[in-house]
């Protein structure tokens, strides 16, 4: 005969159990904490900008990615740069504002011993277990892959070995894995198949370096090499580059705290960036070929107020 009484009473403790480890921060994922909207906004944050960024004025994201973690040889994440990061602080955020917290790994300069990981399976095991180890212990949602860049074939399927492998890891505790690049960049099918977004650098292009024709052709080009449209976010800067002096940037805050820009132009002094109009037509074009969303390089290069590209964004964006 079954004790009815003692086996409710069981059941009870064991919801009771349950709510208790959920609370404690026991579990990672985005499942638990926060419900985005389907369309992403996304917005990096680097490194040497957490520590005085005002996250308030990132309230709107579905996504912050902090910027960077490094691969090392043995397959660990070296964490140095974000030493400064103030965790519980982005914990709290995300939660409260319902964004997911995602961890960048790479970069520009950040992205040496990637290849050597690539390589051998034993480092990839270890990358993975490193990288579901830190989401685990800092309650991220996911990592974000940005290896700039694969040289060769064996390296291109090297690093769809390495995304398959984070992507098995990561499927049971409800985490998310993208993987950063640009449109000229390979992805096997392998890699397609396991990432659930693909953030693509929609700019640093040569001469007006992030045009609207030019982030068109960047998403078709990734359409055609076989990416889902739904799984594909378009890169956005919120920086300019001059025409022909490469390494001469601007923010835009800087750009339009300089003088009175025209929402419409994108050229000032041959400094080439998105305005308030480019900006909203490419997350009209993103809204419209039902791509993921939005990326942005990055919040702390945003004007403020009325002024600020992020609300743009928001403007269009469907509705959260």
């Amino acid at each position: 005969m079954v004790r009815t009484g003692v086996c409710f009473a069981a059941a009870v403790l064991s919801l009771l159990v349950a709510a208790t480890f959920f609370a404690s921060g026991s579990t990672a994922g985005a499942g638990q904490s926060a419900k985005p909207s389907s369309f992403r906004i996304v917005g990096y944050l680097p490194d040497y900008r957490v520590a005085e960024y005002d996250l308030n004025r990132a309230s709107g994201l579905t996504d912050l990615i902090l910027f960077s973690g490094e691969p090392t040889a043995e397959g660990g994440i070296d964490l140095s740069r974000l030493k400064s990061t103030p965790w519980a602080t982005l914990k709290t955020f995300k939660t409260d504002f319902q964004i997911r917290l995602i961890l960048c790994i790479g970069g520009w300069g950040r992205s040496t011993h990637f290849a050597t990981i690539a390589a051998s399976a034993e480092k990839t095991a270890a990358f993975t277990e490193s990288a579901l180890g830190l989401c685990l212990e800092h309650r991220l949602d996911g990592v974000d892959l940005d290896w700039e860049h694969p040289v060769n074939e064996a390296e291109q399927e090297g690093y769809a070995r390495l995304l398959a492998s984070l992507g098995e890891k990561f499927r049971p505790h409800g985490l998310k894995l993208s993987v950063t690049i640009a449109a000229w960049q390979k992805l096997p099918k392998l890699a397609l198949e396991n990432v659930d977004y693909i953030n693509v650098m929609a700019y640093d292009h040569d001469g007006p370096h992030s045009t609207f024709d030019g982030a068109k052709h960047d998403v078709n080009m990734l359409l055609a090499a076989g990416a889902p449209a739904e799984k594909i976010t378009l890169g956005v800067p919120f920086y300019g580059r001059h025409l022909t002096e490469r390494s001469k940037v601007l923010t835009y805050q800087e750009i339009a705290s300089r003088q009175k820009v025209d929402p419409a132009v994108d050229e000032v002094d041959q400094i080439a960036f998105n305005g308030p109009v480019t900006i909203r037509r490419k997350t009209a074009f993103a809204v419209e070929a039902k791509l993921a969303g939005i990326m942005i390089w990055e919040l702390g290069q945003d004007a403020d107020g009325d002024k600020s590209l992020l609300k743009v964004i928001q403007e269009s964006a469907p509705r959260r």
